[in-house]
């Protein structure tokens, strides 16, 4: 007997485990997740796998269930372990990643505990240290790169016992000291994960944000108003579009509303916007988007200006222009302004899937290329892979962040769940149409 349709899933994080999920709904698929954290970890990924419980998701828990098919399975869930979630809810990421790992535990496939190297034409995966898997397709699910880190990390501070370059390491902030000021490079949602959990050890000294606009994720409302009007905008160029998504939001109960009706339609608008258009958005409008698009909790919110009120979390605007190693850690130079700090922790967002080992063999290799922004992996509405010459890939797929770049809306749980339903209806026929899958 020959062997059965394997489909390789790189990655064991959030979106491995959805794809892995909605994948074996075809009983006959076999499923071979690769991933070097135990079998134990699998579903958790970086973002759940934390243990603080002051880290909450930053959607409610009514959009977080990891079936396609079934809405409430999250609350449900949560319901069925005594745990009190509601709909509306604001669960914390520990209780997320339990609920990942337990659905992912109920289908059936094999975990190879180890690194992908590269990816054959033939679909064949090469594993660190030598081992070869067959594959008749590769899902590339490799969630958020490492962070890159502005210029001023220089090797000389990137060897510095007191940086951190991922906190999201296990212990990684461990050895950030609580008698001198910590500075945070940037003001998104994962410094305010940070700062929370310095700020709950204890500290006797200040935590220090800093970006280039300071900027701060907003707050989600404890009650939202849902959307009252459809948006459409058909233009390719980002100044219309942003024009348009402002009057539309002064029609609306609250902006937040606005942006949420908004979101389903991101990747279509993302796609008709020229390629200058994208690079223009990344430029000016982007960092705007993100702190309104990927909110807060009220919680969350109330504690960050609790901890700016008495002075224990600073955040500034400004640049970084230089850093050097100093007599109990480092001394910062921002703009004009000289910080003497303890710590140095990067929370500059993750990197892109380019930037990994695996994507970069593929490019060398031409089998992946970057999309037109150059921000990530470009890809088809299918979710397969551009190949260097043009072509889609019929081998390889990508799911999630990977898909950052040719796809905008990309990260959050919602869609990686529509992607990983619907790759699991091309996979093995990948003959439907493009505007098939990107109306999904």
């Amino acid at each position: 007997m020959g062997r059965a349709d394997t489909t390789v899933v790189v990655g064991g994080g959030c979106s491995g485990a959805l794809a892995a999920i909605h994948l074996r709904e075809d009983p006959a698929r076999k499923v071979v997740i690769v991933d070097p954290a135990p079998t134990g970890s699998l579903g958790r990924g970086a973002a759940y796998r934390t243990v603080d419980p002051a880290h909450l998701l930053n959607s409610r828990a009514a959009a977080m269930s990891a079936l396609a098919d079934e809405p409430g399975d999250f609350v449900n869930w949560c319901r069925e372990q005594g745990i009190p979630v509601g709909p509306a809810d604001f669960a914390p990421r520990r209780v997320y990643g339990d609920y990942l790992h337990d659905r992912l535990g109920r289908v059936s496939f094999v975990h190879v505990r180890g690194v992908a190297t590269r990816v054959r034409a033939d679909g064949t995966v090469l594993l660190r240290g030598g081992g070869t898997l067959p594959a008749d397709r590769v899902v590339l699910a490799l969630g958020h790169g490492a962070p890159a880190g502005p210029l001023a990390i220089t090797s000389a501070v990137r060897t510095h016992p007191y940086y951190v370059g991922n906190p999201w390491l296990p212990g990684a902030l461990d050895r950030v000291p609580g008698d001198l000021p910590a500075l945070l490079i940037g003001t998104g949602l994962t410094a305010l994960d940070v700062a929370l959990t310095l700020g709950g050890r204890g500290r006797r000294a200040p935590v220090l944000a800093v970006s280039r606009r300071g900027l701060v994720p907003q707050p989600h409302l404890e009650h939202q108003p849902p959307g009252d009007a459809a948006f459409a905008y058909h233009g390719t160029d980002a100044a219309g579009l942003l024009r348009a998504v402002r009057t539309y939001a002064a029609t609306q109960p609250d902006w937040r509303s606005a942006v949420d009706a908004i979101r389903p339609q991101i990747d279509r608008l993302w796609w008709q916007l020229s390629v200058d258009a994208r690079q223009r958005f990344l430029r000016h409008v982007a960092a705007y988007w993100e702190v309104h698009r990927h909110r807060m909790a009220p919680g969350i919110a109330e504690r960050v200006q609790r901890m700016r009120a008495d002075g224990a979390l600073r955040i500034t605007a400004g640049k970084i222009r230089a850093i050097r190693r100093g007599e109990r850690g480092f001394v910062v130079t921002v703009d004009d302004e000289t910080w003497p700090v303890g710590a140095i922790v990067n929370c500059t967002g993750p990197g892109g899937a380019a930037t990994t080992t695996l994507g970069r063999a593929l490019l060398d290799d031409g089998l992946a290329r970057r999309d037109a922004t150059g921000i990530g992996l470009d890809v088809d509405g299918l979710g397969r892979l551009i190949e260097r010459g043009g072509e889609p890939s019929e081998r390889l797929f990508a799911l999630g962040p990977t898909r950052r770049g040719a796809w905008w809306e990309t990260t959050a749980v919602p869609e990686i769940r529509a992607q990983a339903k619907a790759l699991s209806e091309v996979v093995g026929s990948v003959q439907l149409p493009v505007e098939a899958i990107a109306r999904r």
